[in-house]
């Protein structure tokens, strides 16, 4: 059986002027969104993050520090996504960096796929995080600066017929933020998706524990390896600096090679 444990460093390296930037991190309580809470934390960042799971949101800040503090929200309840920016606001004032993260859609193939299923992915992966973009992004144009950075997923480059519902919800994210992007650029708003691999997150020790054979998973990532979160949350507060001011509606793989398409 592979091995789940990565080799993890301190990032080191070029000052990325993050410091007191006010930031909210979406679904940061554990695995990949975490990873960037802590990261931005790490930079000097005031972080907020928001999810539904208040044991391990406590626990998240707790091990952040740095100020870091949690808002307990459901954002697939309506409204509840300009009701988090609100609370939000009354926090720090200000949005510079907002983290889209969301747990993905049930798993559906062609055929098995009904309505709850596609309502269920739309309502999870794409309709609150539009409108929490939908809700930044005249504050940020006010001020003429912000970041905004999707954690997305690899099927929006190679469709997976056993995840239509996030075939569905991913693409059209990643598609609406593509074209904010091009309208936000004037206002030196930068808005750029990530796409994870296999990264050693609690979620493959799931998978393990459930059977999954995780050495089939692992044979088609070229590097040989999972990822490390750590390194995963580096990436996106490279992409919230001010070094990353030129790059903007990018869908940037973090996969160790093993998307095969071109773009």
């Amino acid at each position: 059986m592979v091995a789940l444990s990565v080799t993890s460093g301190r990032w080191v390296g070029m000052d990325l002027g993050l410091k007191g930037a006010k930031a909210l991190v979406t679904g940061g309580s554990r695995g990949l969104g975490f990873s960037v809470a802590s990261a931005l934390v790490e930079e000097g960042a005031d972080v907020v993050i928001a999810s539904r799971d208040e044991v391990f949101g406590e626990k998240a800040v707790g091990l952040l520090g740095h100020g870091a503090q949690y808002l307990p929200v459901d954002l697939t309840v309506r409204n509840t996504p300009t009701e988090l920016l609100r609370r939000f606001l009354m926090l720090h004032g200000r949005v510079d960096i907002l983290v889209l993260n969301s747990g993905g859609p049930k798993n559906a193939s062609l055929g098995a796929m009904d309505a709850s299923h596609l309502g269920d992915g739309i309502g999870a992966a794409l309709a609150p995080m539009v409108e929490l973009v939908e809700g930044v992004a005249p504050l940020m144009m006010a001020r003429r600066s912000g970041r905004i950075v999707s954690i997305s997923s690899y099927v929006v480059r190679e469709p997976d017929p056993e995840m239509m519902p996030s075939n569905v919800a991913r693409a059209g994210l990643l598609a609406y933020l593509k074209a904010a992007a091009f309208e936000l650029a004037r206002y030196d708003i930068t808005v750029n998706s990530v796409l994870p691999g296999l990264h050693a997150t609690d979620r493959l020790v799931h998978l393990r524990d459930s059977g999954v054979d995780l050495d089939r998973m692992l044979s088609r990532v070229p590097m040989g390896r999972f990822g490390d979160p750590d390194d995963f949350g580096h990436m996106v507060a490279y992409l919230c600096s001010r070094w990353a001011g030129y790059i903007t509606g990018q869908a940037i793989a973090v996969d160790g090679g093993s998307t095969r398409g071109l773009l």
